[in-house]
């Protein structure tokens, strides 16, 4: 049987010391045994998270031991651009051509377990025994798509502002959302869409310090969640690391940050 805790990361952006600092709370936290999820982009802006646009080899080492953890997950936009060199002519990747080559070469040398099992899937649901979550990385379908705006869903930016999309094309529809709760990344902004069943209104809830730690009940019959656990390996001037402790037993999750210095 699968563990019913989980560590959730997304847009570690190759800081192999805040994923090792994370795991380390996580194993304080689940005493008994914990699994990974991810919700991609493990890999790119090496230069956003550590402070040095090169790629580090010590990093494909690092994510190996995250197999021990029998992670899960889906493909980010970068693992996407990784596995899709044909679509190199593509706009959103133009400043990030040697960047992709250059982890392209390492890959090719030193081919994954954890890199292929974030490569075979763009949604998934999660517990698979039943479901509770739909796991994506920008949105389970391409939700700002347009005649001129063409890119994957795994491309695609869920905000804030978007509560239109996530009330009208994912909590009501079954087809985008086959799950009561979703959780995704991309934005690296930690935080929540909560929707109320009885009035079919959605709010986004921000992450701030002062939700550190503290438990909320997603399974309270009444509420449906989204959340986003930031990014696990970029800090800026306004959001800290971020991941977030799930328990699919107890029914809560909550947000953990990693405050150290690279």
């Amino acid at each position: 049987m699968s563990s019913k805790h989980h560590l959730v990361l997304s847009d570690i952006h190759e800081n192999s010391s805040s994923i090792l600092r994370f795991i380390t709370r996580a194993e304080t936290e689940f005493p008994n045994g914990f699994d990974i999820w991810l919700l991609g982009d493990l890999f790119g802006h090496p230069d956003q998270s550590i402070g040095d646009s090169s790629f580090d080899e010590q990093f494909l080492s690092t994510i190996q031991q995250l197999e021990k953890y029998h992670p899960k997950g889906v493909f980010g936009n970068w693992e996407y651009w990784l596995n899709d060199e044909a679509g190199d002519s593509a706009a959103s990747r133009a400043q990030h051509l040697q960047a992709l080559k250059e982890r392209r070469a390492f890959l090719a040398r030193q081919r994954n377990a954890l890199f292929k099992i974030l490569s075979d899937s763009e949604v998934i649901t999660l517990p698979a025994e039943d479901p509770e979550f739909t796991l994506f990385h920008g949105c389970s379908f391409a939700c700002h798509e347009t005649t001129e705006y063409q890119v994957a869903p795994c491309e695609c930016y869920l905000y804030p502002k978007d509560l239109n999309i996530v009330t009208k094309q994912l909590f009501s529809d079954s087809g985008n959302l086959p799950t009561r709760h979703f959780l995704f990344g991309h934005t690296h902004l930690p935080g929540y869409f909560v929707y109320a069943e009885t009035t079919g209104i959605a709010l986004w809830m921000q992450f701030t310090p002062s939700l550190t730690d503290r438990i909320i009940r997603y399974d309270n019959g009444i509420q449906r969640f989204g959340i986003n656990p930031g990014s696990a390996g970029v800090a800026t001037q306004r959001t800290l690391r971020t991941a977030v402790l799930l328990d699919t037993d107890e029914k809560t999750f909550r947000f953990i940050t990693d405050e150290e210095s690279d």
